[in-house]
């Protein structure tokens, strides 16, 4: 009787760990909703001058996102996190292009978000920096304040 018991509680260690790694992402997912303005970009190592990249927004509602310069859409989709990962991941798939996510990662600091992204089709960056010829873009998303 006491196998069956260590059985019963070792095959449900899997199940319970599982709720937590949920919840973890469920709880950055949570973090990342409302309305977002980027203070940084940079693109394959080239930072974009301020002015440029201040005239982007981008409003998360649940797993969708829509991205605005200034209030014109620009781009729209669905992100997927994993934060127990290290470090955190982000998977976002444009309603353009479903079939080809951009893999990226992330990191949540108050009401600043980091993230850096791959390109379609290429391996998910492993540190939050776009170094010349890595087609990594890296952006610093902050909370607008209402």
């Amino acid at each position: 009787m006491s196998r069956v018991i260590c059985l019963l509680l070792f095959l449900g260690q899997p199940a319970a760990f599982a709720g937590a790694d949920t919840d973890l992402s469920a709880k950055d997912l949570e973090a990342m909703q409302g309305d977002w303005a980027v203070i940084e970009y940079v693109a394959d190592g080239v930072k974009s001058e301020d002015d440029n990249a201040q005239s982007l927004f981008r409003t998360i509602k649940g797993g969708h996102y829509t991205v605005f310069l200034f209030d014109k859409p620009l781009a729209s989709g669905t992100i997927k996190l994993d934060a127990t990962r290290k470090p955190k991941t982000i998977d976002s798939i444009t309603d353009k292009m479903p079939g080809k996510p951009f893999l990226g990662i992330y990191e949540i600091d108050g009401n600043r978000i980091k993230v850096c992204y791959a390109p379609p089709g290429k391996d998910r960056p492993t540190e939050l920096v776009s170094k010349k010829g890595s087609e990594h873009t890296f952006m610093i998303w902050e909370r607008e304040k209402k």
